[in-house]
C-alpha cells in the first residue's frame, strides 16, 4: 500500500513536471497574436499611404498639364519647327 502511495505521488511530480515544461515551452499566443495584428496594420496603413500619395501625385500631374491650353502646345510646336527650318537653310 505504501508503495503504491509514493508511486503514486511519483507519477503526479512527473506530470506537474511535464505540464510545466509544455507551458514553458508554448507561451501564451495571444501577445503574440496581438504584436502580429499590430504589425500586419501599420503595414497596411503605410501602404494605404502610399497609394494615397502617389493618386495625389497623379492628379497633381493631371491639373497642371490641363492648366496649359491645348491651343499654347500647339503653337510651341509650330515655333519650334519654324525656327528650325530657317536653321537649316542657312547652312
Amino acid at each position: 500500500m505504501e508503495k503504491e502511495r509514493i508511486a503514486h505521488e511519483e507519477e503526479e511530480k512527473e506530470r506537474a513536471e511535464r505540464m510545466k515544461k509544455i507551458k514553458e515551452q508554448f507561451t501564451d499566443p495571444n501577445s503574440q497574436w496581438e504584436k502580429d495584428k499590430t504589425d500586419i496594420q501599420n503595414e497596411a496603413m503605410r501602404e494605404n499611404a502610399k497609394e494615397e500619395a502617389a493618386a495625389k501625385e497623379a492628379s497633381e500631374l493631371e491639373t497642371k498639364s490641363e492648366a496649359v491650353p491645348k491651343e499654347a502646345k500647339a503653337d510651341s510646336k509650330v515655333e519650334a519647327k519654324a525656327d528650325s527650318k530657317p536653321a537649316a537653310k542657312a547652312q
